[in-house]
């Protein structure tokens, strides 16, 4: 228990203190008024990024931890911007127009990339709220074509957006604030007055295969004329069920996570299926057609 309280202390440490940015790479200068596209392969060696990519990562390792975090950042004037090809079994989804691409690799688990996380070029600061609204629905539409689809965590009630003209959902959706919250389904569009009412942060999962998605928005309003502009922050997370839910237990138990997972997910189904009865009893309909990833099928 010291040593993985020790290693997390480092993991800390280093996240606070902050890394060197890293060498740029030699060709880069004839590649800034060009699209760069970044092949990414879930779940295989980090290796096979590092040495195929047509851009160089900047790369701090804090091997007190055996831990590793590399990273591309696009934001500077006349730089290139990306395109993020990120393939597994399923297929290939392609991220476009990103400015930064970052990989964390804990060597403890794994060298393969289970986490990656993408960051897209945003429109200019204080730019209209709708125009950024249609941004992020582009890249949930794109992640749709793609063959991801919605995900409901377990112990989430399936309740579709449809239904949320039955409840008060404005301060919990019967008890609790789910991560798979109805007005964040991937299949529902909110109106700008529906957007404007959350109270910044925005979050909608999807999965495809073994691969989780978490799209993440983060809003501040313009001071000038808030109800019309603000500043976006557009991230787009994919990870692994596996490192998903290995982070679910303490780090005492993460060693054999796997033979506690069964119990683990029956508990939250339990939750789920209780929740859905009082969702029932007040006439709200569940989505009873959802077909969970098959890393959590009860056996």
């Amino acid at each position: 228990m010291e040593k993985q309280n020790m290693r997390w202390f480092w993991v800390l440490l280093f996240l606070s203190l902050g890394g060197d940015d890293g060498s740029k790479d030699k060709g880069e200068d004839k590649l800034k008024n060009e699209m760069v596209r970044i092949s990414v392969e879930l779940g295989r060696p980090v290796e096979i990024l590092l040495r195929n990519s047509p851009l160089k990562f900047s790369k701090d390792c804090l091997t007190a931890v055996d831990m590793c975090w590399y990273e591309i950042t696009r934001s500077g004037k006349n730089q290139s911007l990306i395109n993020v090809s990120i393939s597994q079994p399923q297929g290939i989804t392609l991220i476009e127009k990103a400015v930064g691409l970052n990989v964390v690799v804990d060597g403890a688990e794994t060298n393969n990339i289970e986490k990656l996380v993408v960051t897209l070029r945003g429109l200019p600061d204080n730019s209209a709220h709708e125009a950024n609204r249609k941004i992020v629905y582009e890249l949930i539409s794109n992640l749709k074509s793609a063959g991801w689809t919605k995900y409901y965590f377990p112990s989430d009630p399936r309740i579709v957006s449809a239904e949320l003209n039955k409840f008060n959902w404005s301060d919990s959706v019967f008890g609790a604030m789910p991560l798979s919250h109805p007005l964040f389904d991937v299949n529902y569009e909110m109106s700008l007055s529906e957007w404007l009412a959350v109270d910044g942060f925005y979050n909608w999962y999807i999965y495809s295969g073994d691969y989780v998605a978490h799209v993440k928005v983060q809003r501040r309003n313009a001071v000038a004329d808030p109800t019309q502009a603000g500043v976006y922050l557009i991230k787009l997370e994919v990870m692994s069920f596996d490192k998903f839910w290995r982070a679910d237990f303490e780090e005492a138990l993460r060693p054999n996570w796997k033979k506690l997972f069964p119990a683990r997910l029956q508990q939250l189904l339990n939750k789920r299926f209780s929740t859905e009865a009082r969702v029932k009893a007040a006439g709200v309909s569940i989505d009873e057609n959802y077909q969970s990833p098959k890393f959590e099928k009860v056996n």
